[in-house]
């Protein structure tokens, strides 16, 4: 990991420190979190983050979180025809846009998949 020093206007500093600490992380580890989220929702404009039981996800705009659209394609050998009969009410750039999220984070969809499916 590299490491940075990282200078903060007072609002966004107060703003960053009200917060609500995410199992009693640190400061710099929510930044961390905040900036690699930040990064990957240019590198993705489709794709943004979002709370709920299970913690942060990638979720893609106007569908699903990433790693539903994923499952089937990824428990099927990673067939398109599978992804896109699963998915047949979604638009195919709503579909494209999880499996490039996907080629791009393997490792954090196939984790959460993994978890769905008990292994």
């Amino acid at each position: 990991m590299a490491q940075l020093t990282v200078t903060l206007s007072e609002p966004m500093a107060a703003k960053l420190n009200a917060l609500p600490p995410a199992e009693q992380r640190k400061i710099a580890e929510e930044i961390r979190e905040l900036a690699e989220e930040a990064i990957k929702m240019r590198e993705f404009p489709d794709i943004y983050f979002m709370d709920g039981p299970t913690g942060r996800r990638a979720r893609v705009r106007g569908g699903i979180d990433v790693w539903e659209f994923v499952e089937p394609y990824y428990v099927h050998g990673k067939s398109w025809d599978v992804l896109r009969e699963s998915y047949p009410d979604h638009p195919e750039s709503v579909l494209r846009a999880a499996l490039a999220y996907y080629e791009a984070y393997p490792d954090e969809i196939e984790e959460r998949i993994r978890r769905n499916l008990g292994e």
